[in-house]
């Protein structure tokens, strides 16, 4: 079924739903002109943005990308509570022109659909993982190394905690979330095999409040004080919690310290010792250049990791300040024995079955 059928199934074929329809078609086309640009339309589909990590980070290449001269659009398709809405709302996106469909695994279910039924059309799907032989002719993967930063951060919750457990919170369980938190724990391992680490799931990421809850309930009954969340929009949650408690905060994806410290809430940047950095932004603005100069990125897996400085972590002064000179100094050699190769983190996509992930877990947990 192609895109007008979409639209106009159950609609009397009136000679004025013909010409509606006409028209329509000439806008189904993806621009060749890229508007005024000359380069391309992008279109960033995201749950919403203000989550000042993930979401937030892909704006910044896409403000980067627009002043390079691409017709650059944010479309905020809404949490997994809209999910039934989502494949419209990239469809009315293409209607507009837009042949660049950039989203995350969040969206890869729909995204794969449509780059089935529109072959004209450009689609990258970042964040995710596939074999390359399933990958259709107009797609593109971005894959980033998360759980090489997540290895060093995991180093610095064991380094930095005094009750020796940890936690790792995430909004939603998938194989990229798990990929965070293998990483993690491998490298509490690595710094104290003593060291425990507690893990929950918030099921949304967009729920600050439960988050704020699991850590309460963390730091109450099981000691842990040092907190590392992977939830998106509810990651605040765990900031406010240490915030009362008086533990300590590891941030995701953006630099969430500096982005605390100037919102309306800068006292939360006083918990955030770093964050694990995923460049997001980063990686959308080397693709596209990459296009830009008629390189093959299709029907590939684009992966990016500590090598391609795509992920790593925040070295701030509050970071310098807080954070022993031994603990530093132990991030910094694995950060350059990880790019060397002397270092090879296991990854979530390691493991043979999901028990093994689960043995993992259980290994750690107090």
């Amino acid at each position: 079924m192609n895109k007008f059928m979409k639209k106009a199934m159950a609609v009397s074929l009136t000679l004025a739903m013909i010409f509606s329809l006409t028209a329509c078609g000439e806008k189904n086309q993806p621009s060749k002109t890229g508007g005024s640009s000359g380069k391309g339309r992008i279109a960033y589909i995201v749950g919403a943005l203000g989550d000042k990590s993930f979401s937030d980070s892909g704006e910044e290449g896409m403000k980067v990308l627009r002043k390079e001269g691409w017709d650059c659009k944010t479309v905020e398709a809404g949490d997994e509570t809209k999910a039934d809405k989502w494949e419209d709302t990239i469809l009315d996106t293409m209607d507009e022109g837009y042949e660049y469909i950039v989203a995350s695994s969040t969206f890869r279910d729909v995204l794969l659909k449509l780059a089935k039924e529109y072959p004209d059309h450009k689609f990258i799907l970042f964040d995710d993982l596939m074999e390359e032989s399933e990958i259709p002719e107009n797609v593109a993967i971005i894959f980033y190394a998360q759980n090489e930063g997540s290895y060093m951060v995991g180093q610095l919750a064991a380094g930095m905690s005094k009750s020796k457990v940890v936690a790792v919170n995430v909004g939603m369980d998938n194989p990229v979330i798990a990929d965070f938190v293998t990483g993690f724990v491998e490298g509490v391992k690595n710094y104290d095999p003593n060291c425990k680490v507690v893990k929950a799931t918030v099921g949304s990421w967009t729920d600050p409040a439960k988050m704020k809850e699991l850590c309460l309930t963390q730091a109450r009954d099981k000691k842990a004080d040092v907190f590392y969340q992977v939830a998106g929009g509810s990651g605040g949650g765990l900031f406010e919690a240490c915030k009362e408690t008086g533990t300590w905060a590891i941030g995701v994806d953006s630099d969430q310290y500096s982005y605390y410290k100037e919102s309306e809430n800068p006292e939360l940047a006083d918990v955030i010792l770093t964050s694990m950095l995923k460049n997001v932004g980063d990686s959308f603005v080397s693709l596209f250049h990459d296009i830009d100069a008629g390189k093959d990125v299709w029907k590939k897996v684009n992966r990016l990791g500590l090598a391609e400085n795509s992920v790593g972590y925040v070295e701030n002064d509050f970071f310098v300040k807080n954070v022993p000179e031994e603990i530093r100094t132990k991030m910094k050699e694995t950060q350059d024995k990880i790019i060397s190769g002397e270092i090879k983190v296991k990854s979530y996509y390691d493991f043979a079955n999901e028990s093994e992930y689960q043995s993992l877990l259980d290994s750690v947990t107090p």
